[in-house]
């Protein structure tokens, strides 16, 4: 009898200690579990906050462009063209001696230069073609002002197929281009440069190639340049992609972002 109850006495004692052991264990992986998941949403709180003050960064730096561009194209050109229909009248008001006529004729050129530099930096500044025919034409009209000038190629295709209704992500995928052209222009020792444009079901890809000594990856991951082209890419929707061409004689990025639904 007392075998008996030793027996009972040990069973219960090792059942008490397995449900202990497993009461235990339970409330560490679920303590755990929820130290985890709390750890899980605080990082996606502080990345989620830092891309919407990095937008809202991006937002304020664009309107202040565009303030910067209107004031410039509004006011100061008007006042530069102003000037210049004065200087005019003043040229056919003037003695027409040689020391004024040559006066003139510098202070002339010179605002020439002036007004044509205040245009481009408003252009630069906020691209008004791109505001008013879209986004097609704007990189078209960019393309010739770079062929024009005989030092680059630049060859745009497909770029009707890149269909953005979110005026902003326009705006994006404009400013990865102009830095992209920017560092080739600068770095690459480039003749040649393609920016192509595909279209699958649900996303757009945007290949921008040229044909200069291509670009050393960690070198160039620390520069703002692609800093920025790989965050406006993000605020896109997408990812970025930098490598060397197969041939090694060029750089290739590769921009792929979700359409608009």
């Amino acid at each position: 009898m007392k075998d008996s109850t030793v027996v009972v006495f040990i069973v219960v004692s090792m059942v008490i200690l397995l449900i202990i052991s497993l009461s235990v264990l339970w409330f560490f992986y679920h303590t755990q579990n929820k130290i985890i998941k709390l750890k899980l949403k605080e990082q996606a709180a502080k990345i989620e906050y830092h891309k919407n003050l990095l937008l809202n960064t991006i937002k304020t730096q664009e309107n202040e462009r565009a303030r910067i561009a209107g004031e410039l194209h509004d006011d100061v050109a008007s006042k530069l063209n102003v000037v210049h229909l004065n200087i005019h009248l003043l040229k056919k008001l003037s003695g027409n001696t040689p020391e004024h006529a040559k006066i003139i004729d510098h202070i002339e050129t010179s605002l020439n230069e002036s007004i044509h530099r205040t245009r481009v930096i408003s252009h630069e500044l906020m691209p008004q073609v791109l505001k008013k025919f879209g986004f097609h034409y704007a990189l078209h009209e960019l393309a010739q002002s770079i062929n024009v000038t005989g030092s680059f190629h630049l060859f745009v295709k497909d770029s009707h197929l890149c269909e953005i209704s979110d005026d902003f992500k326009i705006l994006h995928l404009f400013r990865i281009i102009q830095e992209l052209l920017s560092n080739t222009i600068k770095y690459a020792r480039a003749q040649y440069i393609n920016i192509n444009f595909e279209k699958t079901v649900d996303h757009i890809i945007m290949t921008y190639q040229d044909d200069g000594i291509g670009f050393d990856a960690e070198k160039s991951s620390e520069g703002l340049g692609l800093y920025n082209i790989k965050t406006r890419s993000e605020l896109l929707g997408g990812d970025v992609t930098f490598k060397n061409s197969e041939e090694q004689t060029g750089s290739i990025c590769i921009v792929k972002f979700k359409k608009d639904e």
